[in-house]
This record gives structure tokens, sequence and C-alpha cells, in this order.
């Protein structure tokens, strides 16, 4: 396989996009699971969400551009205001 070091740069841009969104999946889970009484719809909602989140990961390929470049602006964060608000799902 051939590939440039953009590509390499653009992949690994969103891969870690893709994990920043599996770890707000992973705090929902660890909160609901702190609860007396935890949300099962939101646990089930973020397990789903999780699970798409892993599947897109893993089906991105490096020197697919067009896809890499759809993934990086799906998941994508606007700037930071102020402090960082609760992770939401």
């Amino acid at each position: 396989m051939t590939y440039t070091y953009e590509q390499v740069l653009a992949y690994e841009v969103a891969r870690e996009l893709i994990n920043s969104h599996i770890a707000d999946c992973s705090a929902v889970l660890g909160e609901e699971e702190e609860k007396a009484e935890p949300d099962h719809a939101r646990i089930e909602h973020a397990h789903r969400k999780m699970d798409a989140l892993f599947h897109e990961r893993e089906q991105m390929e490096l020197t697919d551009d067009a896809a890499v470049s759809a993934i990086t602006a799906k998941y994508r964060r606007g700037p930071r205001v102020g402090p960082s608000p609760q992770a939401r799902v």
C-alpha cells in the first residue's frame, strides 16, 4: 500500500476524533453507573453509539481520502470557550 505523509496525518486526526467521541460515551456510562438510579435508556444509547463509532473507526481506510475527510468533518468539534461542558450523548 502506498500512502503519503499527509494521508497518515489526516487518518490519525480522524481516528483521534472518533476516539474522543468514544471517550464521551464512556464518560456517560461511568456517570450513569454511579447513580443510584441509572438511566437505562441513556446507557443503551451510549452503548449503541460506541458500537457504531468502533465500527466506523475500523472501516476507515488510510488511503480513502474522501472518507477520512468526511469523518473529520463529521466528528470535529468547535473551539472551546470557557470551561468545558459535561459530555452529552
